[in-house]
């Protein structure tokens, strides 16, 4: 009878194991493949606005990077999103020059996705130093389960047109998949109301090969790659072009290795390769001087590249039912390169070491323990330990409670440490070269950077109600933020006679901030039959912090609504409201970048 109307989920993020949702170590918010069909969602960021907490905007940063998509978790955010983790089945990739993730450039159909498993709350224990406020790991589906051929289209206003093309099929012990798609818009609603362009197209293809060796070993192979065209806007119009196009590449390769040794060991070897490149480059406007001969325009070269290379061995031993291990080793290497951005052409390299236990104890029938540290150590930061503790009770098999103390950190990013963002000009009178330089320098990094630190507490409730048809969860959490890095505005110096300051202000990266955050977090999914499905959540989310924009950047309020419906074996429909009260992020412009409320109506029809 609990699983007349729903299966609990099962996830996998938490810490590596297979368990259901309501014995995780800590909040997961799972977003299953029925969710994301049903939402009528182009993209991943749409979907993730059924997730408590989360904030899906759109920003055009400060210094006039390109508009994007920001998916956050309780604020504290610029347009790159730093603090938080994202995985492609286990595979990172966010980037490691500035931080955050490019969605429209994710080489990954979202008609490939099994379901998307939001972890709410700092240190995974098993997932690394971005794991600091969230983390979002999207499955995508095996080659198994998509054979034949599929075709995916939208066509709509705001220049939408998408087109999806797959085919899986199989060979003996193999199974293989292929995916070619396109995506394309004329940006979102709140550039278009501002004027701004930000038109994007996309093109992507991914393929996967599942092979199982024997009964005990198999092997798994990904690649993708992608493309996205994104209209920019600069921010500096006086100086800067307000029109220009940026170009982003992303390739990627993945290769994963399981061997199951015996009923109480399995080991995992996993490598992946991602590349990311970016073309930025345009000419500024007619920069006036007061003689119009030496009127002179700036030839700008923003171009980014960024490769990450990844090595894991993870092994999983369950001695008995009551008590499971997962232990791991990693080693990273980023490389990245940018003439603008860092000052020099070379390709600057940063090495991370990891090790990470976790270790569930189910002490009896009722109560288990869940004990988790990472130890991480790169080329810029001390060793550092995050620990975890989460003890969980069960009252009976319907309603648990749960609760957790974490600590994380985040370590900075190349740009943090090592920017040196400038413009510069060789100055002439009257057409003749004076040999002095014109010189603006814009960012500076700062090596003595101390790593982000948090630490979180949580009282969290799971219960089933209604012979398991409705679930529902509530977390109440307080998160301490030390050391969050920002820049300041530092007097800018200079002892060459041949340099010119264009100004003396240069932005430095240093550690000033720090905040509490505190609320409520509440989801339901309540199945009224095998037709009809409600899925509700919301936040209550209270910040105080030493900076007004920290502040600014946390919404007190959020909730969302999805209802779908499957009139019968062909015609189905969804409806969705989302809301989020006003909030900017730490970087916006002087327009607040918010969520309107939102309605939406789909219908699909299968053949």
């Amino acid at each position: 009878e609990d699983e007349l109307f729903f299966d609990m989920p099962i996830v996998l993020s938490a810490n590596r194991l297979e368990q259901p949702v309501s014995d995780a170590a800590v909040s997961v918010s799972v977003i299953d493949r029925e969710t994301i069909e049903a939402s009528g969602a182009r993209t991943i960021p749409e979907v993730l606005r059924l997730v408590p907490g989360m904030q899906v905007g759109y920003s055009g940063n400060e210094f006039g990077d390109e508009p994007k998509y920001v998916v956050a978790y309780h604020g504290h955010s610029d347009q790159y999103s730093k603090q938080m983790q994202v995985l492609i089945d286990g595979r990172s990739i966010y980037e490691p020059f500035f931080g955050g993730i490019n969605w429209k450039a994710v080489p990954v159909n979202i008609d490939d996705i099994e379901r998307i498993e939001v972890s709410r709350g700092p240190n995974l224990a098993t997932y690394g130093s971005n794991t600091f406020q969230a983390a979002i790991n999207i499955i995508t589906r095996t080659a198994a389960e998509d054979q034949g051929a599929y075709i995916h289209a939208n066509a709509g206003n705001h220049d939408i047109a998408d087109l999806a093309l797959r085919y899986g099929g199989s060979s003996g012990q193999l199974d293989y998949r292929v995916t070619a798609s396109t995506l394309n818009d004329d940006g979102l609603d709140s550039a278009n109301q501002n004027e701004q362009r930000d038109d994007t197209s996309s093109n992507n293809i991914d393929y996967r090969l599942d092979y199982q060796v024997n009964n005990n070993n198999t092997l798994s192979y990904q690649g993708g790659y992608g493309s996205n065209e994104q209209e920019a806007d600069r921010n500096h119009a006086d100086v800067l072009p307000t029109e220009r196009t940026v170009d982003n590449t992303h390739f990627f390769q993945f290769i994963k290795w399981e061997n199951v040794v015996d009923e109480e060991n399995t080991l995992q070897l996993q490598y992946y390769y991602n590349l990311s490149d970016k073309e930025d480059r345009y000419a500024s406007d007619l920069i006036a001087t007061p003689d119009p001969i030496d009127d002179f325009i700036l030839d700008v070269n923003a171009d980014i590249k960024t490769e990450r290379h990844n090595l894991e061995l993870t092994h999983f031993f369950y001695p008995n039912e009551n008590l499971k291990l997962v232990w791991g080793l990693s080693a990273q290497r980023d490389l990245v390169q940018s003439a603008l951005y860092l000052g020099t052409d070379e390709k600057i390299t940063q090495n991370q070491y990891r090790g990470f236990a976790n270790v569930e104890w189910y002490l009896n029938k009722r109560n288990s323990i869940n004990i988790g540290g990472l130890l991480e150590k790169n080329d810029y930061s001390d060793a550092e330990l995050s620990p975890r503790l989460s003890f969980i009770h069960a009252f009976n098999r319907q309603h648990k409670v749960r609760l957790g103390v974490s600590r994380a950190i985040r370590s900075p990013f190349t740009y943090e440490s090592l920017g040196a963002l400038s413009y510069s000009h060789e100055l002439t009178s009257g057409g003749v070269p004076l040999g002095l330089t014109l010189l603006e320098n814009v960012i500076r990094g700062n090596t003595e950077l101390a790593n982000e630190e948090i630490t979180s507490h949580e009282i969290v409730y799971f219960g089933e109600f209604l012979n398991a048809s409705l679930l529902f969860n509530a977390r109440l959490f307080y998160d301490v933020i030390d050391s969050y890095i920002d820049t300041l505005k530092e007097t800018d110096t200079n002892d060459d006679p041949t340099v010119i300051l264009y100004d003396d202000v240069v932005h430095v990266f240093h550690n000033p901030i720090d905040s509490t955050t505190k609320g409520l977090e509440l989801e339901f999914d309540y199945r009224v039959d095998p037709s009809l499905r409600f899925i509700a959540s919301g936040a209550i989310l209270y910040v105080s912090s030493n900076s007004d924009a920290i502040e600014r950047s946390v919404p007190q309020n959020s909730f969302s609504l999805l209802a779908t419906k499957a009139f019968n074996d062909q015609y189905s429909g969804s409806l969705g409201y989302y809301f989020v009260d006003q909030f900017k992020w730490t970087d916006a412009r002087v327009d607040p970048a918010i969520t309107d409320p939102d309605l939406r109506y789909t219908t699909d029809d299968y053949h």
